[in-house]
């Protein structure tokens, strides 16, 4: 899955020539948490967002005090007073690209700590992606389908525990009962063991899991 699979297409932006005060009221109005903001050429210029305005002089003196007998820098002094959205956007903006996989997505604004980005096409804005269309993903997320029997499902398990988990082959073994599926071997650490368990009981058709894989320090 891509960016461009889950992206939101029709994208609401405003002007770094817009108020700060307008740009609150459209971020209430639509239920949004943040605003790309494009030049007269329609160019990604910056983006607006909740947080760009959690110490602005409009929520009274208490939003800004400075270092006593120093005050503010000049920098941050624009950002808390200019009434333009162009002084108080967030830029350079942290993009995606349309082809990049969701996951990665969600590792970038999960360690930016963002809550939503615009995603590009070259220098062409496409679309925007928030934490809800992230939310999406997973709730539509359908397990992988292998086809029918147990020898199937042993084979797709193993699979999984030695691609995803980087398990050795050698170390390991599953074995079906009953529709169950019973992880046997050693791993290095508890972490690993529930991960184990957890791989397994991603692939369709694995019933129950018994995870009997000890833990082996090395």
């Amino acid at each position: 899955m891509l960016a461009r699979d889950i992206m939101s297409k029709k994208v609401l932006s405003i002007s770094p020539d817009h108020s700060v005060s307008h740009a609150a009221r459209t971020m209430l109005e639509h239920g949004i948490s943040g605003l790309p903001v494009c030049d007269e050429r329609d160019k990604l210029a910056g983006m607006l967002s909740e947080g760009d305005l959690l110490r602005r002089t409009e929520l009274g003196s208490a939003s800004w005090r400075g270092i006593a007998g120093i005050g503010p820098k000049p920098e941050a002094f624009i950002k808390r007073h200019s009434w333009r959205v162009g002084d108080v956007m967030t830029q350079p903006v942290v993009t995606v690209d349309e082809d990049v996989p969701v996951d990665r997505v969600a590792e970038l604004m999960a360690a930016k700590g963002i809550k939503r980005t615009p995603v590009m096409r070259g220098e062409e804005m496409v679309g925007i992606i928030s934490r809800s269309d992230i939310l999406r993903a997973i709730a539509g997320f359908v397990p992988d389908v292998v086809a029918a029997g147990d020898e199937a499902v042993r084979r797709a398990v193993l699979a999984r525990l030695c691609s995803d988990l980087g398990l050795d082959r050698a170390t390991i073994d599953v074995t079906i009962e009953n529709g169950n599926v019973n992880l046997w071997g050693n791993v290095e650490s508890e972490a690993l063991r529930e991960a184990a368990r957890v791989a397994a009981e991603t692939i369709s058709g694995a019933g129950g899991v018994r995870n009997r894989l000890r833990i082996v320090a090395t």
